[in-house]
């Protein structure tokens, strides 16, 4: 028996519990299902959830509900990244504290603090989301399982000379003070000024060449002029000394075609580094490294009196002496694109640094080929990775100068410098306090540990791995890759996606999942993404779970169109609720039938009908037919729409039937269900029949979307007939009927329909009342059409003594 009001707080938290005790989620490691694996993205323990993570990891727990009562066993697990700088970033603000002010094992211990409790929070607001996935195959990035993955993985490509250790250039954030790599930067526009400077020719007085910079605390770093090899108004310069203003030393003019002919003064300096540019002129005219910015972001020694300030302290100081000593042509206020780190957004800055790096731009090819083979939704997404692959500039930089991360599992000899790494049975591995196992080559046995961490994303892109238990021969699950799904925001195609396929190409040869699902972001305004760096989500997740309850948070999440942003509205909340209400309502209703009960007849006797028994044999009547028929249909849709992943479009289907069904069907049986003294016991068991499995249906496809209600329904009355302990275990499918209605017949209902809505628009715009008997109606139709027993029904359900059909041009319904 379903009460009165469907009470969602003590419902919700009921069966949650219910399903962990019951291990309705489990993935069974004994099934002969197939399998469906989620790839599911672990959370960064960063800060608070908000609901953008809720509105992405939602869309991708409908999918894993859909494949479980679909008859899939659904592998599901779930993670947390918890390790690297976007926790120290975290523990940093927290406790006003910075990593490189403290020691390694305290600032260590107090993100490992951190981020355990963090976790909790997270999981806990997972579950009241009503989240689907296997709790006993949870993981975290930092823990040893997911160390001695990513360690592996790092030998794994050590020994393909995949990855290699490098003195060279690398994108560094001062702020951070750690290396970062080309996928993490973060475009932003950025007010700046253009200052004109006047750089003398040496030994020719007065003379000079204008140039224009945005960085003059870079002029202690310049190397050297440039003009276009085809620039006639500035050839006299080459061979000639230009004298860097402030600094008094000299560099040569050279020549390359990178100059932009014809802008400004056509006369530009390199330094290093300013740019990618200036990194490209390095490497190309073979120059030297000047570092005048030092990696903690201050002016080096060779800045003479600038030495010391911060990089905008000393660009002020610089700009007044060039003003000062006659340097200063002309300022401009400009709006320039800044590259800048997407963790601090601090513009980031080139450094030379020995470093390790995955080569990944000498197999551009294998990875566009690889996202040809991988199903993309939507498919344009694609052409996002595509156009990361074709423009990667730069071999992904894995060191990090931070504490809290994955070590390289890497020791140098101190007699001959070779790299030492252990054997995959010892990992994982600290080398600051492990040893290696056996004498270096040459037979040292002293040995430098590398102080760095790994990359983030160098353990976030082997989560597969960790998934299937890689880093264990006897326990990988080799027969579940590749996994099945993948699912993310569209936000990290370049970095997790793009990641993770590299990783899977180098280590099974194999791309690393079928399908990649991509959501868009909730936005808190047009064009502002809701993100927790910028505070701007009015209302946690845990705060909407409790007002509006879960079910009604899951509704709205699904009600986006796949990789699509969508806006945070509250109202939308609201409206889930109502549809949540009218299913219970609905639900309620027809259950009251179908469990039978007393009633008094118009002769004021007691009568009381029977419940309805779903074993027995019941011939059907046209119109019950036609549901029957309708929700077959509607579920081809719904199941096709599913099998994209459009999960909102699946809804919108699935939501269309329902209000049909309540609005259209209900109300044409009711009659029925009421009088069975009227109408026959026969036509009554027909449409409890059709109602019985038509609302088992909806329920099981609403399942999906709202668990909680669904469950709660579904144990009120279903449970005792039908099979499995739980609906989440049920099989979504169609309504088996002992005759195939023809789309003539399904024609007959439709039709049906629409005469009983023009009725009822009839007596509505009149004020009668719907129980207002009318006398004879006339009803046109484009053909002639035998309506059979829905004929009684329609005069039922509309009070019509006598409907009289005609066969005309156009269809009509006429009161007489």
């Amino acid at each position: 028996m379903l009460s009165k009001k469907y009470k969602a707080a003590e419902s919700e938290a009921k069966w949650q519990e219910f399903w962990q005790e019951k291990g309705i989620y489990k993935f069974d490691e004994d099934s002969k299902q197939p399998v469906y694996s989620i790839d599911t993205p672990p959370p960064t323990v960063n800060g608070k959830i908000h609901i953008g993570h809720i509105f992405s990891y939602s869309q991708a727990e409908v999918m894993a509900r859909y494949k479980r009562m679909k008859g899939f066993n659904v592998f599901y697990p779930f993670g947390f990244d918890d390790n690297g700088l976007p926790t120290e970033r975290l523990v940093e603000t927290t406790h006003g504290i910075k990593a490189h002010d403290t020691t390694r094992e305290h600032f260590t211990q107090l993100c490992l603090g951190e981020t355990r409790e963090l976790e909790k929070q997270f999981k806990k607001l997972f579950i009241s989301a009503g989240f689907s996935c296997d709790w006993g195959h949870e993981y975290s990035t930092i823990s040893p399982k997911a160390q001695k993955t990513s360690q592996k993985s790092f030998i794994d490509l050590y020994k393909k000379k995949k990855v290699y250790f490098s003195e060279a250039p690398a994108l560094w954030c001062p702020e951070c003070q750690t290396a970062i790599a080309q996928a993490e930067l973060e475009t932003k526009e950025i007010p700046s000024l253009f200052n004109y400077l006047k750089f003398f020719i040496d030994g020719e007085g007065d003379n000079y060449v204008e140039i224009a910079t945005t960085r003059p605390e870079l002029l202690a770093a310049c190397q050297c002029i440039f003009i276009h090899p085809e620039d006639e108004k500035n050839r006299h310069l080459l061979g000639k000394k230009i004298r860097v203003p402030l600094f008094g030393f000299t560099v040569p003019v050279l020549e390359d075609e990178k100059v932009e002919l014809g802008k400004g003064s056509g006369v530009v300096m390199c330094c290093t580094f300013g740019d990618l540019t200036d990194l490209e002129w390095y490497k190309q005219h073979k120059l030297t490294f000047k570092e005048a910015i030092l990696q903690d972001g201050t002016m080096s020694e060779l800045c003479g009196k600038y030495a010391g300030m911060p990089i905008l302290k000393a660009r002020k100081a610089m700009i007044e002496d060039l003003i000062e000593q006659g340097h200063m042509i002309r300022q401009e206020e400009i709006s320039h694109n800044v590259a800048t780190h997407e963790r601090c957004g601090t513009p980031m800055e080139i450094t030379i640094k020995k470093q390790w790096f995955i080569d990944i731009l000498s197999n551009k090819e294998e990875y566009l080929k690889a996202g040809d083979k991988i199903n993309w939704y939507p498919y344009h997404m694609q052409a996002r990775y595509n156009n990361w692959v074709e423009n990667l500039e730069w071999d992904w930089c894995i060191s990090r100068q931070r504490y809290f991360g994955v070590p390289f599992p890497v020791w140098y000899c101190k007699n001959c410098g070779e790299t030492m790494v252990p054997e995959i049975d010892d990992l994982p591995v600290n080398p600051l306090n492990d040893k290696p196992k056996k004498a270096c080559s040459c037979g040292c046995t002293d040995f430098e540990p590398e102080k760095d961490i790994m990359d983030t994303w160098a353990t976030s892109s082997v989560t597969p791995l960790i998934n299937l238990d890689w880093s264990e021969d006897d326990k990988f699950r080799k027969h579940m890759t590749p996994m099945s799904l993948r699912p993310n925001a569209h936000d990290i195609i370049r970095t997790w996606d793009f990641y993770t396929i590299v990783k899977s190409l180098y280590h099974t040869g194999d791309i690393p999942w079928n399908d990649v699902m991509i959501s868009g972001h909730v936005m808190a305004s047009k064009g502002e993404k809701i993100s927790k760096k910028k505070g701007n989500s009015s209302m946690e997740p845990a705060e909407l779970i409790e007002q509006f309850s879960a079910d009604a948070v899951r509704l709205w999440t699904s009600s986006g169109s796949l990789g699509n942003d969508i806006v945070y509205s509250e109202e939308e909340f609201k409206n889930a609720n109502k549809l949540i209400n009218k299913i219970w309502n609905a639900a309620k209703f027809v259950v009251m039938q179908l469990e039978g009960f007393e009633k008094t007849d118009d002769n004021g006797n007691a009568v009381t009908l029977n419940p309805f028994d779903i074993n027995e044999k019941v011939k059907l009547m046209i119109m019950d037919e036609w549901i029957i028929a309708t929700f077959n249909m509607m579920l081809e849709r719904f199941e096709k729409y599913l099998e994209k992943y459009e999960i909102g479009l699946a809804i919108g289907e699935l939501e269309k039937f329902f209000w049909s069904y309540c609005d259209d069907y209900i109300e044409i049986i009711k009659n029925r269900v009421y009088k069975p003294e009227i109408y026959g016991e026969e036509a009554r068991k027909s449409g409890l029949y059709a109602a019985y499995h038509t609302l088992l249906g909806m329920i099981k496809c609403f399942a999906i979307y709202i668990p909680h209600v669904t469950e709660e329904i579904y144990q009120g009355y279903f449970a005792e007939h039908e099979e499995p302990v739980s609906i989440h275990r049920a099989l979504i499918g169609p309504i088996e009927t002992e005759t195939a209605l023809t789309a003539e017949d399904i024609g007959k209902g439709q039709k049906a329909v629409e005469i009983i809505s023009e009725l009822r628009k009839y007596k509505s715009e009149r004020n009668l009342s719907l129980k207002e008997e009318l006398s004879k109606v006339t009803v046109v139709l484009e053909k002639e059409t035998d309506f059979g027993d829905a004929l009684e029904d329609i005069k039922a359900t509309c009070s019509c003594k006598e409907i009289i059909l005609t066969v005309g041009d156009a269809f009509s319904v006429t009161v007489e």
